[in-house]
């Protein structure tokens, strides 16, 4: 399958930071960052459950790709040391912004998840959501998370998941509509979902992926995104409880160091 270089994917990512799709205004006030807030935990509850924002207070945590900092915001409110790292430029002067018109503090670092410039067992808790899927080397980002996490320290990854109806939605569209029905759904992912060269995994492969860890726990949340139809059109919560977890688009990878 094509390679595609980071800063193809950094480019994507600060035409269209996190959460913004695309709508930043010319001037910027915390309203804006709430009506994204609003957006985010209504579209995916189970976000607080995984990040469980309130445990962290007095923790050194590390978010790798930060978007606007919505969930920052929340790691700081609890009082935790929170530090990011994000390829893209614009995300975070956004995040800062954010942090700043909520009187908070945290540390910004714009970087690559594949070469971070953070000590050896830096952080107390490391947490990801829908980012190193996107990185082209997430065998190297993997072992960056791990170098800098302490020992029995912890770590909270969302990455996208394979077999699920998202998935299935990219196919329908790009690969039966199209009379191309034998298009390979990594090829498929790769070229139009978000970012240039995004990448989706099957449970078995994650375990691999994150051999290095213990206490690996693994589990697939069935998303809004699944039971939609169209781009920013979704079904009753009630038809998203139908789906099996199983091809649930989002896989929640918990371990230790």
């Amino acid at each position: 399958m094509k390679s595609y270089g980071l800063e193809k994917i950094k480019s994507f990512w600060d035409r269209k930071p996190c959460g913004t799709m695309g709508e930043i205004p010319p001037v910027i006030d915390l309203s804006y960052f709430n009506r994204i807030s609003r957006r985010r935990y209504c579209l995916e509850p189970f976000i607080k459950e995984c990040a469980e924002f309130e445990i962290h207070k007095g923790e050194k945590i590390l978010e790798v790709g930060c978007g606007v900092g919505t969930d920052g915001v929340e790691f700081a409110k609890a009082g935790a040391n929170y530090t990011a790292i994000d390829v893209s430029e614009q995300s975070l002067i956004l995040a800062e912004k954010n942090f700043e018109l909520n009187d908070l503090r945290g540390k910004f670092v714009l970087g690559s998840a594949e070469n971070m410039p953070f000590k050896d067992g830096e952080f107390d808790f490391i947490y990801s959501w829908g980012v190193i899927h996107h990185t082209p080397n997430i065998d190297k980002a993997i072992s960056e998370i791990h170098r800098v996490l302490k020992p029995g320290g912890k770590m909270v990854i969302m990455i996208y998941h394979w077999p699920s109806l998202v998935c299935f939605q990219i196919w329908l569209v790009y690969s039966l509509l199209k009379a191309r029905p034998f298009s390979s759904i990594r090829k498929l992912m790769a070229e139009h979902h978000e970012s240039p060269g995004t990448q989706v995994y099957a449970a078995g492969e994650a375990k691999k992926l994150f051999k290095d860890f213990r206490d690996v726990k693994i589990k697939t949340i069935v998303t809004p995104y699944d039971a939609r139809f169209g781009r920013n059109k979704f079904l009753p919560r009630f038809f998203q409880k139908l789906i099996p977890p199983s091809l649930g688009f989002f896989m929640v990878i918990e371990g230790k160091t």
